[in-house]
């Protein structure tokens, strides 16, 4: 039992490119630390998912239009959907970047923590009201799960 104590102990370790290795101890602690999901991480990740569908969603503005399928809609209807819709793709990959930029940040600097839940909370209003008026689109669902997965990830940034 001593010897699992020693950190001298050697361990047969098989690194990211697949060839196994002895290492010791500190450093198997260290690899599985660098692979360990952290909360940080994981708002990256779902920050780069709402930064992609915004992207998708200012995409999918333009392509009714290069099919001119919004040439029933009257011209005034045609410019605030056209407004109303970029600015939610837009809204979305603003509040990505600005949540993946400041995510690992809020520990060390505290005055950072305030726009982070600003943005968090604009991104969960895009979520919200996507699934709200879209009920059946799956993009919607879809920004929904990804902004309430950011809310589960970063809710003790919330408690005072």
């Amino acid at each position: 039992m001593s010897a699992l104590r020693n950190k001298d102990v050697h361990f047969l370790h098989i690194s990211s490119s697949r060839m196994p290795y002895i290492c010791t101890h500190n450093q198997l602690m260290k690899s599985i630390e660098m692979i360990r999901f952290n909360r940080q991480n994981i708002t990256k990740v779902l920050s780069m998912g709402v930064i992609l569908m915004g992207i998708v969603h200012v995409i999918a503005t333009f392509t009714p239009m290069i099919a001119d399928k919004l040439a029933m809609l009257p011209e005034g209807t045609q410019g605030a959907f056209t407004y109303f819709s970029l600015m939610c793709g837009a809204l979305l990959v603003l509040g990505g970047g600005v949540l993946y930029s400041l995510s690992g940040k809020t520990a060390e600097y505290p005055f950072v923590r305030t726009p982070f839940l600003l943005a968090l909370v604009i991104s969960c209003l895009d979520g919200l009201l996507a699934v709200y008026f879209m009920p059946h689109n799956p993009f919607a669902r879809t920004i929904f799960a990804l902004v309430m997965g950011l809310i589960l990830a970063n809710a003790k940034r919330f408690q005072a």
